[in-house]
């Protein structure tokens, strides 16, 4: 067995009624906070309010910045940190979906390093290593997810837009994990079919990477597995029926366990996950749709390169059959993930994205400059010409 490691440092509080557990929580981490929520869905949901009402019967005072946007931009974590800074907040609440977390995370390092412009500290900027001397310890965060999809609760990474170069990088470091994360499935039975379909196949995405990349462990591999699982029983009720709070409860744990499979668990995603941030940076489409253009040629290329684990994929996705060898089922492993695909009305082009052909070198370049490292946790190695031959039969 290989030698590895792993923590799970945040505490999760999962389960239906759990955002009463704001209350509790908060004051823990200070007694004013800057509530950071998604644009405009939180208020008309309630789940705004009830929040605020919670922290400040908690006895804390509350700064709201209800303006984060789907992809969250550079130029809004600038702004939200000059807020928390000026009104000398003591943590950030992210409530949302991953937009909404990451958000939180970001602003509570940024203004931790004093303030100045969070793109610095982005692939390519000048302070990119948040390992360095110097870097301070992010301010106390909470997050409480309303989406099933991008297990931000339970990672230390946050993917902000460069909106000078049209990047989507991800980053994070150990003081980037939440201290607390509150996943109430009665907060996600609202949640649109759309929203619903591109988040639950972005955990599933989540998930497959994590078995697949060459940094897994035998403890990433639990999560991955059970989630993959989870995803497959339980997608389909919910997009069928929203109001299924069970099978929603099912997708939450999904999305959580996967996340700390390539968080936590210092496992991580693969080229899916490289290249299709590339396409956010450039087309803001959204998160899950992005992996669901680019994986079936990622797939087709890279599915002999571990005859075993691919073809584990396949079992994992239902698709195996009597009589089929390892390298049979390898090598329908891209078939299988097709045909999830279509099942949960996922399959998509990176065309129908509204990505050109004049586009890929653009995003070739993105990929080598903010997401190499993902890229390498591939189990094959993958070079500039091996991207850009993927963009275009992603097309």
């Amino acid at each position: 067995m290989k030698v590895f490691d792993f923590a799970v440092p945040t505490n999760v509080f999962f389960g239906c009624g759990e955002i009463k557990r704001v209350k509790e929580l908060a004051p823990k981490l200070g007694k004013k906070v800057l509530l950071l929520a998604a644009k405009d869905t939180m208020r008309a949901l309630g789940f705004l309010e009830k929040t605020e009402n919670l922290l400040k019967e908690a006895g804390l005072e509350v700064v709201i910045s209800d303006d984060v946007s789907p992809n969250p931009r550079d130029k809004d974590i600038n702004k939200q940190t000059e807020l928390f800074l000026s009104e000398k907040c003591d943590f950030t609440v992210g409530l949302g979906g991953g937009s909404a977390m990451d958000s939180a995370k970001a602003v509570s390092f940024l203004a931790a390093q004093g303030g100045g412009n969070i793109r610095d500290y982005l692939a390519g900027g000048d302070k990119a290593d948040l390992a360095a001397p110097g870097i301070k310890d992010a301010f106390p965060i909470l997050l409480i997810t309303t989406t099933a999809g991008t297990g931000a609760e339970a990672t230390p990474w946050w993917v902000i837009t460069n909106t000078e170069d049209h990047e989507k990088p991800g980053t994070g470091n150990d003081s980037t994990c939440a201290d607390y994360a509150i996943v109430d499935p009665e907060l996600m039975l609202t949640l649109p079919q759309g929203v619903t379909r591109s988040c639950g196949i972005d955990v599933l995405f989540h998930a497959m990477e994590a078995f697949i990349a060459n940094i897994a462990t035998p403890f990433t591999d639990l999560f991955a597995r059970e989630a993959i699982r989870l995803v497959m029983e339980n997608l389909g009720t919910v997009l069928e029926d929203g109001s299924n709070v069970e099978a929603r409860s099912q997708i939450a744990w999904a999305n959580t366990i996967a996340g700390i499979a390539i968080g936590e668990g210092k496992s991580g995603t693969v080229g899916i996950h490289a290249m299709g941030h590339s396409i956010g940076g450039q087309t803001d489409a959204p998160h899950g749709m992005t992996m669901a253009a680019v994986c079936l040629p990622f797939m087709r290329k890279t599915c002999k390169s571990d005859i075993s684990r691919y073809a584990e994929v396949t079992r994992m996705l239902g698709f195996a059959e009597p009589g089929m060898t390892e390298e049979q089922l390898a090598e329908k492993s891209p078939e299988a993930l097709e045909k999830v695909l279509e099942r949960f009305g996922c399959k998509i082009t990176m065309s129908d994205l509204g990505v050109k052909e004049e586009m890929i070198e653009a995003m070739t370049d993105s990929v080598f400059k903010t997401m190499v490292n993902v890229l390498n946790c591939s189990l094959m190695e993958l070079n500039r010409e091996d991207v850009i031959q993927l963009y275009k039969e992603a097309l």
